[in-house]
């Protein structure tokens, strides 16, 4: 389990899921659509990224709960 952050900084567990997280979260969104355009991909996995950070720093660091929640606010496009 992750732990409650500090203001300043991740402790190495919580950036370790978080890596985790950009993974496993990414995965869905490339499956959704196969026929993308895959020169956004960087942009999409930017507001990815966006939104890990988002939640990691609001709320406790467990992977299961964080990646429910980014996937749940990544748009669709």
């Amino acid at each position: 389990m992750g732990s409650f952050k500090h203001p300043d900084a991740f402790d190495p567990l919580d950036l370790e899921i978080i890596d985790r997280v950009d993974e496993a979260a990414w995965a869905p969104v490339e499956a959704r659509e196969p026929f993308r355009d895959k020169q956004q991909d960087g942009e999409r996995q930017e507001t990815l990224r966006k939104l890990l950070m988002d939640e990691a720093i609001t709320d406790k660091i467990e992977f299961d709960s964080l990646c429910e929640k980014v996937l749940a606010k990544m748009p669709e496009n």
